[in-house]
């Protein structure tokens, strides 16, 4: 050990001075090897996590600890995490050795036991009072204690700068894996990280969000997710949150408030496909006003009134710009004729669905009719007529609000 010198006597404090402990001190600190040899051998016996750390960082730890122990004992108070500096150190090179925080506290406190014991058993050789051997015994104790709130301190930093690290790295790769070509090592990288597979299909799903919405739409997902059997990986990404649905989904399974849009399955090389047809899904869906779990195959033809806006702008010039005339009735006749239309034209049937009387609804399909110069008996103009209600579906609480 080196033969550094000890802080003189009025850097010390009260009895701490004292010609015996100063002489007891420079004994621990310059010529007692015993307690190195004993706090390694006990590290490596009692406490896990040190197999692998080298025998001269764990003798280099032991020796730092002889000093702080001394600087401690001189002081004559007890210390606070402020005032050891050390334990950073010492929490950092531990870390990078994979050694967990528990194990980095026993391991003090080890040393701590072997350097206090060493006191003790030197004392009487120095006529040290009892009392005062009590009140080091204290001091160290105390030591420990401060010791280990810096050490966790340093260990609790580190870890949350590892996991918000980790978890951008896992939100990029996500947000990558679904809209855009990204390297094979990489995909192959995050599907090993996060679990995906690559050898079955999975799917890309897409849900629109708010400023500030963003954790209460992955909540209702994770939500959805559970009730459908599946597991998800979700990533926000502007006012879009983008996932990855790993499982078969139930379909029979309660879909989310929202409009979810789910694309088509995929392998994961290919799954910005899935992605294009999850977003169509849920861009269409918000053009007609839908919610909950949307696809291709669900919105059927409703797609068109997304991708072809020359089409619904034709239709509802046809068929809803001549209700201008009948003014507040407007609501009214839109609501019956989707009720005619909701209820395979059954007129009893959609009369009760309103509710209104069988003639009021013959009365307002007729009018509408009148206005229109629509044939409620063709085909087209049924098709024309779900097409153009739609449009309005997210706009108009009427037609299909109820």
């Amino acid at each position: 050990m080196d033969n550094h010198r000890l802080p003189g006597p009025s850097e010390a404090s009260g009895r701490m001075a004292d010609a015996r402990w100063r002489e007891l001190l420079h004994r621990l600190h310059n010529g007692d090897g015993s307690i190195v040899a004993t706090t390694v051998t006990k590290l490596r016996e009692t406490v896990p996590g040190y197999e692998s750390v080298p025998s001269e960082a764990l003798a280099a730890s032991a020796r730092r600890n002889i000093e702080l122990s001394i600087r401690t004992i001189l002081s004559g108070g007890d210390p606070s995490a402020e005032d050891i500096p050390e334990a950073d150190a010492l929490a950092i090179e531990r870390m990078g050795q994979g050694v967990p925080l528990g194990s980095v506290l026993s391991g003090f406190r080890t040393s701590m036991i072997v350097i206090l014991r060493r006191l003790i058993e030197l004392a009487p050789n120095f006529d040290i009072p009892s009392d005062q051997v009590l009140e080091c015994s204290t001091l160290l104790w105390s030591l420990s204690d401060a010791f280990s709130s810096r050490a966790t301190a340093v260990y609790r930093d580190r870890e949350i700068a590892r996991v918000v690290a980790d978890s951008a790295r896992r939100l990029e790769w996500i947000g990558n894996a679904v809209s855009e070509a990204m390297e094979t090592s990489e995909l192959m990288w995050g599907a090993a990280m996060y679990d995906v597979p690559t050898d079955v299909p999975v799917r890309a799903l897409a849900a629109p969000t708010s400023p500030g919405s963003g954790a209460d739409v992955e909540l209702q997902l994770l939500t959805w997710a559970d009730r459908a059997g599946v597991r998800i990986l979700t990533a926000v990404r502007s006012s879009v949150i983008v996932g990855i649905v790993v499982g078969e989904v139930d379909t029979e399974a309660e879909g989310p408030e929202i409009a979810v849009g789910l694309g088509e399955p995929e392998l994961l090389e290919r799954l910005s496909r899935s992605f294009a047809t999850a977003s169509l899904a849920v861009r269409a869906a918000d053009d007609v006003g839908e919610g909950g779990l949307v696809n291709l195959e669900k919105l059927s033809w409703r797609l068109g009134v997304h991708t072809s806006p020359e089409t619904t702008h034709m239709l509802r010039r046809r068929y809803l710009a001549p209700l201008d005339a009948a003014g507040a009735f407007r609501d009214d006749l839109l609501e019956s004729v989707q009720a005619y239309l909701d209820n395979r034209m059954n007129i009893p049937a959609a009369a009760r669905s309103i509710p209104v009387h069988v003639n009021t609804l013959r009365y307002r399909l007729r009018r509408f009719m009148e206005l229109t110069g629509a044939d409620l008996g063709e085909v087209d103009t049924l098709i024309e007529l779900s097409w153009v209600l739609a449009s309005v579906a997210k706009a108009d609480s009427g037609p299909r609000g109820r």
